[in-house]
């Protein structure tokens, strides 16, 4: 190649035409990226708005059927609900809500919390396991039950304890959830796989350390008497409820030996009535499964 009369100048010209064309299609693809953006946001909005329309449409016609349809199909609407939590944007006022009803009966409070966050958890991760939902959802029942401890100081040890061990264990059943669903895996499962795979792949044998980081980002926030609660607290959970290495050695390997070609590939707001309602609903849940843990008990006793 020569450089001319004017190297300094040739040189500047010919870098600036090789880049041109690049930096062009770069810039357009940015674009496109930005206007997927907004149409994937206005998407999901569009679903939230047809999410409450549609349960609000199935609620009415739940009232119309006859006492004993109507409670069935209601409890099947609100697990439907519960699993939607997070896409409507009420996981947060839903923990609150189904916390302070565990407060206002205060019975087994950290019994009913732990089965409280422990179906939260489990229902909204559901077979999403890729880290940062998991993140996302354990910060923010972790967070909701730090703000309520610091309110409700009496009960905070057993807030605390029963949100974190709750928590790690909605993990450990999504995580099981995820591996039986591999074998099957239907469409949401197999798009789900393909597009996280190197990254669930990764980080799934690392869950337990990933939840204490999130756990230790959530006492960090929190004022200082809480903050050490939760750090105790966090530290003599690693010997009280069993890991989720287990279910996630179990989930990677299962995951290796299905999918083994891919190792190749390079808001509407919700009304707050609607989150205290589910909250109620998740409080039940866990009401019932406390009472028919406790009637087990007294029957096993009673023999």
């Amino acid at each position: 190649m020569q450089l001319g009369p004017n190297p300094i100048e040739t040189i500047r010209k010919t870098i600036e035409e090789k880049k041109r064309p690049r930096t062009q299609k770069i810039h357009d693809l940015l674009q496109q990226i930005d206007k997927l953006r907004s149409e994937i946001e206005a998407e999901k909005s569009e679903l939230k708005s047809e999410l409450i329309e549609t349960f609000e449409i199935l609620e009415k016609a739940i009232a119309s059927l006859p006492k004993d349809q109507r409670t069935e199909a209601q409890k099947i609407l609100d697990e439907y609900k519960l699993k939607s939590l997070e896409l409507l944007g009420i996981l947060a006022e839903t923990t609150e809500a189904a916390i302070i009803t565990a407060l206002e009966k205060a019975q087994n409070v950290e019994e009913t919390v732990f089965e409280i966050t422990k179906d939260l958890a489990h229902q909204t991760i559901d077979i999403n396991v890729d880290t940062r939902h998991i993140q996302d959802v354990s910060q923010t029942i972790l967070q909701v039950a730090a703000n309520l401890s610091e309110a409700s100081i009496n009960y905070a040890d057993e807030i605390l304890r029963g949100t974190i061990l709750g928590v790690k264990k909605g993990i450990r059943l999504s995580i099981k959830k995820f591996y039986q669903t591999i074998q099957y895996t239907p469409d949401e499962a197999r798009t789900l796989i393909i597009e996280n795979y190197a990254s669930i792949i990764e980080n799934l044998p690392h869950m337990d350390e990933i939840y204490m980081q999130t756990i230790h980002k959530v006492a960090n926030q929190s004022e200082p008497g809480i903050k050490e609660k939760i750090e105790i607290i966090a530290k003599n959970s690693e010997t009280l409820i069993e890991k989720i290495k287990n279910e996630a050695e179990i989930a990677a390997n299962l995951l290796k030996s299905r999918f083994e070609d891919l190792t190749h590939i390079p808001s509407v707001k919700l009304d707050v009535q609607e989150a205290k309602k589910l909250g109620l609903r998740a409080f039940s849940k866990a009401k019932e499964t406390i009472e028919n843990a406790i009637k087990g008990a007294k029957d096993a006793l009673g023999k």
